[in-house]
């Protein structure tokens, strides 16, 4: 059994888990609607960034900031390039949600007025963050960071740009687990179905308790499982937990990489379920603690 993963993977009856942690991931009502969903809206570029927050919080819009690496321009940095792309463009435009993208040279990233914790997490460099004013539980909040600097686990490539498209809404940790999945070589496809609401809350809680605990495991499951059956169906639930003293990318990629480890978590992981809901925590030993929780 991998080092991450001290207990089988679980398959049995639960419902939400009424208890929340750090934010919610929800699927938009309209999010499988096909008209909805090809619906385009079309992206607001801006080079200003007080002028892209306004008219990001004005339309109720993504904002995708984007930090040039150092000593490039417009005309030569890669992401610059690859976000002008109408291959990429598409992706965000069909969406179903409108986008602002604000792309920035790297010595303006300092006069950024936003929370420190973003800038740590694209490590001190070039790296792409997305604000979320479209969705009223995230509204102001990171919920995405892709950083260009190398790191253990998480080394950005082109791709990930529209991976970083079609995310569901929610949480920073929750979309970066889901980001995570979706950018593993093998194609899991237990995020393939509905990003559910009550499932990435129970996730979530899961994993804060668990970094509480600053233990790894299905703790209470049992319980919980009897005390909510009925109102959800049967459903599985992995857990991993990663290193210690890694960034938040390098560690939703660190335990993905545990669950491909283990034929039992692997199957559930890369199961296509009904809905899923994913989270990652970090417990004060500096060690992050994932769960996944899918309904067949």
């Amino acid at each position: 059994m991998p080092r991450h993963i001290r207990s089988l993977t679980l398959l049995t009856a639960m419902t939400f888990l009424a208890c929340v942690a750090n934010g919610t991931c929800f699927a938009d009502k309209n999010q499988n609607n096909p008209s909805y969903s090809s619906r385009c809206q079309k992206i607001i570029d801006s080079s200003n960034y007080k002028d892209a927050t306004r008219i990001a919080a004005k339309k109720s819009a993504m904002l995708l900031i984007s930090i040039r690496a150092e000593n490039t321009t417009a005309g030569d940095d890669e992401v610059t390039q690859q976000l002008q792309k109408p291959s990429v463009r598409k992706l965000f435009t069909e969406s179903g949600t409108p986008w602002v993208f604000c792309q920035l040279d790297f010595d303006e990233c300092s006069n950024l007025l936003i929370p420190s914790t973003p800038l740590e997490e694209i490590r001190g460099g070039s790296g792409i963050f997305v604000i979320d004013y479209a969705h009223k539980p995230m509204k102001g909040h990171v919920v995405s960071v892709l950083p260009r600097r190398d790191g253990k686990y998480y080394q950005f490539v082109q791709h990930d740009l529209s991976l970083l498209a079609r995310l569901p809404a929610g949480s920073l940790t929750q979309r970066s687990m889901i980001f995570a999945v979706r950018r593993h070589a093998d194609a899991p496809k237990s995020t393939d179905g509905s990003c559910d609401k009550e499932l990435c809350e129970a996730a979530a809680a899961h994993s804060a308790h668990q970094a509480q605990l600053q233990k790894q495991g299905h703790h209470g499951w049992g319980l919980r499982s009897q005390r909510l059956s009925l109102h959800r169906g049967p459903a599985t639930e992995v857990c991993a937990e990663s290193w210690p003293d890694q960034d938040l990318l390098d560690s939703c990629i660190d335990c993905v990489s545990c669950w491909r480890q283990s034929p039992g978590h692997w199957r559930a992981v890369s199961t296509e379920h009904s809905a899923f809901g994913y989270d990652i925590q970090r417990g004060k030993n500096s060690i992050w603690y994932a769960t996944g929780i899918f309904i067949h």
